[in-house]
């Protein structure tokens, strides 16, 4: 009501500042007319530009005294939030993490005891319970010693020595060795051993440096498509070849029903080429990479067929989603892909949140954007990372990380949400479990912060509709709201404030598991009965979860 009533004195404000400025135009039209016209036209024009100035500081006072007075108010006062289970938005398949580098290493390092509490603390009920798990296939750059960090380019099944000219041979399972990359094999089995993995993702950040224009696992120049056209085939052969003895070999081991996506491109926008290249990566101009992704989907769905198999095509990976960065050009590979058959048959597709960070505004525009003109289609976040130095062991870096994923899922609706690497050396906000190189590893509140979602927004839990009075984020509250399969009710609140927040629950549930992440705090849980209103500490991710219907009285 207060933004109304200031709203309807600050629309009053401009409507007077019109007129005044209408009549002293009509005066400036008379005087134009007058022996000295243009003397008096250019004092008019200051005494416009001067009416005009204080009317915009008029309403700047105004502005600033209702935005004070706001959130005067909203500090002190009781936040609302009101759920509307009948109101659903996205179902939720899960969240994972990348495999990716440092898994090679750690893999093959001579402690059971590390890998096994760090595939935990990942994978299992005592950690982060992820059920997807992001497999990385190497190009083969680890044998081509590119990166002055070697993790960066993986090692590849194929046996180089055995590529005679003729590129029908990456067809052959023969010509491969899968008892290399065996330290992330290792980890794969030890998550999958868990029982919690019900979606892998074979990604790969570029096709062999056999099939490449200059042989390297990335383009001499930036922005240079560098898979050669003659070997779309052959790329396909040797991405189908990996994921069925993959499949084969180790998922179908432990759970033959996980849903299996192959994802051929890695962040095709970006330059991945030129002197500073620093890992695998391959650039794909929008109309190549909508041919390459004709020519696998028919590879695919022959594969699926002869072996009564479902695998899916996951594109595109884009690097962001920012619907105006002229970089990343989303619409512009979008639209190539829907020139084709195949596109109005995806499930989804993926994007990473890279450089949108906070941003609501950019999240809205691409939201608005496949709802309005490819409805139907799911949006997976498949990867973040805080592009950042160091490691922030903070509360606040963690309260960042998760708004971003609230936001993705509030937002963007997504339907999983991935972190880049599960496991991390660098110096680097990109881990969610750092590896000392030795036998220590550590986590910082974004592991604990990921938690807070991951491990309480269960496969199938359909977000609802949960509305707080804080429209301007005054108060620094932030929610977002998942009904379980088992009719049960999780609430994640951020409370980004210095204060504790007492919030009011409407349509929420009476029996409450509250779960709660500060600077002192990591997954510190209590359980009792609503009373009227729930507390949200200062500076603190929150989870409820809440059974038993809250009476229409309260």
């Amino acid at each position: 009501m207060l933004f109304k009533k200031y709203g309807q004195t600050i629309q009053t404000v401009l409507k007077l500042n019109c007129m005044e400025k209408s009549i002293v135009d009509e005066k400036i039209y008379k005087e134009e007319h007058s022996k000295n016209k243009k003397d008096k036209y250019k004092f008019s024009r200051k005494r416009v530009a001067l009416i005009t100035v204080a009317g915009l500081l008029i309403v700047i006072a105004i502005l600033g005294g209702a935005f004070g007075c706001y959130a005067l108010g909203v500090n002190f006062a009781k936040t609302v939030i009101t759920l509307k289970v009948d109101d659903t938005f996205q179902v939720m398949e899960g969240f994972g993490a990348s495999s990716a580098w440092v898994y090679q290493s750690l893999g093959i390092y001579d402690n059971e005891e590390l890998k096994e509490e760090t595939v935990e603390m990942l994978y299992g009920d005592s950690g982060l319970g992820l059920n997807t798990f992001r497999y990385n296939i190497g190009a083969g750059g680890a044998e081509l010693d590119l990166y002055k960090d070697k993790l960066r380019g993986a090692e590849s099944f194929f046996i180089a020595d055995r590529f005679n000219g003729d590129y029908a041979v990456f067809s052959d399972v023969n010509n491969y060795d899968f008892t290399r990359d065996k330290g992330v094999i290792d980890l794969f089995e030890k998550a999958l051993a868990l029982g919690n993995i019900k979606e892998v993702v074979f990604f790969a950040n570029s096709p062999h440096y056999l099939m490449t224009q200059n042989g390297k696992t990335h383009s001499d120049e930036k922005k240079q498509n560098n898979l050669k056209p003659e070997c779309y085939d052959a790329y396909c052969q040797y991405l189908l070849v990996i994921v069925d003895y993959l499949y084969t070999n180790v998922v179908s081991k432990y759970d033959p029903s996980i849903t299996v996506r192959i994802s051929p491109v890695n962040e095709p926008q970006w330059d991945w080429g030129g002197e500073d290249a620093s890992q695998e990566g391959c650039h794909f101009d929008p109309k190549d990479l909508a041919k390459f992704y004709d020519v696998f989907n028919k590879k695919l769905t022959d594969y699926n067929e002869s072996k009564s198999l479902n695998f899916a095509m996951d594109i595109f990976e884009s690097g962001n989603y920012k619907m105006r960065d002229v970089k990343a050009k989303v619409q512009t590979y979008i639209q190539e892909f829907a020139k084709y058959d195949w596109f109005d048959e995806l499930d989804g597709i993926s994007v990473h949140s890279y450089g949108v960070n906070l941003e609501d505004l950019a999240r809205v525009r691409f939201h608005n954007y496949v709802k309005n003109i490819y409805d139907g289609l799911d949006v997976r976040v498949s990867e973040y990372c805080v592009m950042q130095g160091g490691v922030d062991s903070g509360i606040d870096m963690g309260i960042y990380s998760a708004k971003v994923i609230l936001r993705d899922l509030g937002i963007v609706n997504a339907v999983s949400w991935n972190y880049w690497l599960s496991v991390s050396t660098y110096d680097y906000e990109d881990g969610l479990v750092y590896w000392d190189g030795a036998d220590g590893i550590s986590v910082t509140k974004r592991y604990y912060a990921m938690g807070q979602f991951s491990r309480y927004i269960t496969q199938g839990s359909v977000r609802i509709r949960a509305d707080y009075n804080d429209s301007f984020g005054f108060n620094g509250v932030d929610c977002v709201a998942f009904k379980r399969p088992d009719s049960s009710i999780v609430l994640v609140v951020i409370n980004d404030s210095n204060r504790d927040k007492d919030i009011k629950i409407k349509g929420g549930y009476e029996n409450i598991k509250e779960i709660v992440t500060t600077q002192d705090k990591n997954w510190v849980t209590a359980e009792y009965v609503y009373d009227g209103y729930i507390t949200a500490p200062a500076k603190s991710i929150v989870t409820y979860i809440m059974t038993q219907p809250i009476s229409e009285e309260d």
